[in-house]
Parts: structure tokens; C-alpha cells; sequence
């Protein structure tokens, strides 16, 4: 059963997702009506040019908005925190600029809308404002008609988009914080489900090749797809466990030889594959156990005769596992 941080997650990155995308795909409905706007003078057409860029800026934002709120319910739909994560660090930014915008329209409420109105370039959006507005007027006063004075309107516009944006900024603020708990708990289950069955593995061994006593086989990682499939047949069932990372090969049994080869040593690598933790899923190869000869015993009893998928140990590293 989902829990409440992450019902919370996937509500707010699915709401936010649709929201810009209406909100986006109103604003290039009425980008049309900008441009038909038919300047009188260079200076009018100036500042026409700016006010459109401004709506491009503006589609450019909810489109980018409604894209990582989609990504973020995606990523808590299937688990992914790098996606969480991506949406919680933009919508916190986001945030943050949505309190700032809070600001501005708390200090232009407060402001006179006399200079405002002055600039004539506002007067093509008064229809815009009083379409959109007059269904949130009424809970603050009298709908704005189109003939009443800009004033007015603009007071009205003002009080509202006050009003929407303390709201927003209060609910997106709770949701946020159900966000960074979900993502929390995303990468403490990643990293408690990471640590699990990493000292014990349960894996399947190769026969030795001819000539290879056990006393001088060490483990190393080798990564062999191809041997999967044929190493159930004639594979052996055993248990490794890895040896603590500060032990160096000074420590080593002496039954054992250094899994770093030396000079006048010749290492060899049958490859084993690690069993499935749970029934019926895929056989993931991982490691091959490998085994050390001197070259001078080498060349007195003759070179070992390397089976199919024999790999040089010197290319696996110094990862330390033992029977």
C-alpha cells in the first residue's frame, strides 16, 4: 500500500503536470491576439515587441514546468529517485519564485494603478483580465466590467493574484516537503536493498582445470555472460564470503596464493555465475574464481591447459573473495 508521502508525491507531480500543460496551451491560444497588434508609432511597436516576448518567456516557463513535473511523477511512479530528485530541486526553486513573485504583487496591490494605466500598451490586456478574473471577483466583491475604469480593474487584478499566489505558495510548500520525504525514503530502501547479501553470495563453480590443487584458488571478479548457460550442468554448489577490504595480501592464508600476481606468476580464471536470490529470476553472471601457478613450477610440470572461457586474472582487479 502506498504510503501518504508518495500519494502526495504523485498527486502533485501529476496536478502540476496538467496544470502548465493547460496553462501553456492557453497562453499559445492567445498569442494570436498579440500578434495582431498593429503598432501606430516605433515606440509603440518597441514596446509591443517586449510584451511578446514576455508571453514567450512565460509559455517557455510552464512549458519547462509541466515537462519536470511529469518527469517527477514518472519517477515516483516506477520508483526512480534521480527523477524525484530532479523535480524536488526545481520545484523548490520554483518555489522560491513564486514567493518572490508573492511580493511583487503584494507591493502592486498597495501601489496606485493611476501611472499604471498611463501606458496605453496595458489597454489591450484589460480584456484578457476581466475574461480571466471576473470568476475569482466574486468571492472579493463586484465582477469588473469592461466599462469600468482601469483603475479599478487593475485593483481587482491585483487582490487576486495576491490572493492565488499566498494560497499556492502554502499548498505547494506542504506538497514539497511530502516530496523531499518520499525522496528520502526512496534512497534509504535503495541503499538498505544495496547492502543486502553483499558478504555472503550463493554461486556455482566451474570443475578446476587439470593440474590445479584447491589450495591455490583464489576468487576474482570476471564478467562472463557467455558461460551462463552451461555452467548449470556441471557446476558445484558453494557459499563465498567476501573478506573486509582494509585485509591486505600480507594477511592472506598461506594455503592460498596473492590475488595480485607477480611478476613470475601466471593466473587463470574459470568463470562461475552468482544464483538467482529469488525463483525464477534470471541467472546473473558476476564473478570466476581464479588460481595463481608460478611459472617455473609451469614450466616443470608443463602449461595448464585452459578450458573454454579461461580469462587472464590480472585484467579483474584485487577484489578479495574466498571460499
Amino acid at each position: 500500500m502506498p504510503s501518504v508521502a508518495k500519494s502526495a508525491s504523485l498527486v502533485t507531480t501529476l496536478a502540476g503536470g496538467l496544470v502548465n500543460s493547460f496553462l501553456t496551451l492557453q497562453l499559445a491560444g492567445s498569442w494570436s491576439t498579440l500578434r495582431a497588434l498593429d503598432a501606430e508609432s516605433e515606440l509603440d511597436a518597441w514596446k509591443f515587441d517586449g510584451l511578446r516576448v514576455l508571453w514567450a518567456l512565460l509559455g517557455v516557463y510552464l512549458l519547462a514546468a509541466a515537462f519536470v513535473s511529469f518527469v517527477g511523477f514518472f519517477g515516483v511512479l516506477r520508483n526512480k529517485p534521480s527523477h524525484v530528485r530532479l523535480y524536488r530541486d526545481c520545484a523548490s526553486a520554483d518555489l522560491f519564485f513564486t514567493a518572490f513573485l508573492t511580493v511583487l504583487a503584494f507591493v502592486a496591490a498597495r501601489a496606485p494603478a493611476r501611472a499604471a494605466c498611463e501606458q496605453p500598451e496595458l489597454s489591450v490586456l484589460l480584456s484578457y483580465i476581466y475574461s480571466n478574473s471576473n470568476s475569482y471577483l466574486s468571492y472579493f466583491g463586484t465582477p469588473v466590467s469592461p466599462d469600468e475604469s482601469c483603475e479599478r480593474a487593475l485593483e481587482h487584478a491585483a487582490v487576486v493574484a495576491l490572493a492565488g499566489l499566498v494560497a499556492l505558495t502554502v499548498v505547494r510548500l506542504h506538497f514539497l516537503l511530502a516530496v523531499g520525504a518520499h525522496y528520502s525514503a526512496m534512497v534509504r530502501e535503495t541503499q538498505t536493498q544495496g547492502g543486502e547479501g553483499g558478504d555472503v553470495q550463493r554461486i556455482r563453480l566451474l570443475p578446476l582445470p587439470r593440474g590445479v590443487s584447491a589450495g591455490d584458488v583464489v576468487y576474482a571478479p570476471v564478467h562472463c555472460p557467455q558461460a551462463a548457460n552451461s555452467l548449470l550442468g556441471t557446476s558445484a554448489e558453494v557459499w563465498v564470503r567476501a573478506a573486509a577490504a582494509e585485509a591486505g595480501s600480507a594477511s592472506a592464508s598461506s594455503s592460498t596464493s596473492s590475488l595480485v600476481p607477480s611478476p613470475t606468476q601466471k593466473s587463470y580464471a574459470p568463470a562461475y555465475v552468482v544464483l538467482p536470490q529469488q525463483s525464477g529470476s534470471p541467472v546473473v553472471p558476476a564473478y570466476a574464481p581464479a588460481y595463481v601457478q608460478s611459472t617455473e613450477q609451469g614450466q616443470q610440470q608443463g602449461q595448464v591447459p585452459l578450458d573454454a572461457g579461461l580469462l587472464d586474472a590480472r585484467v579483474v582487479g584485487t577484489k578479495r573473495e574466498w571460499i
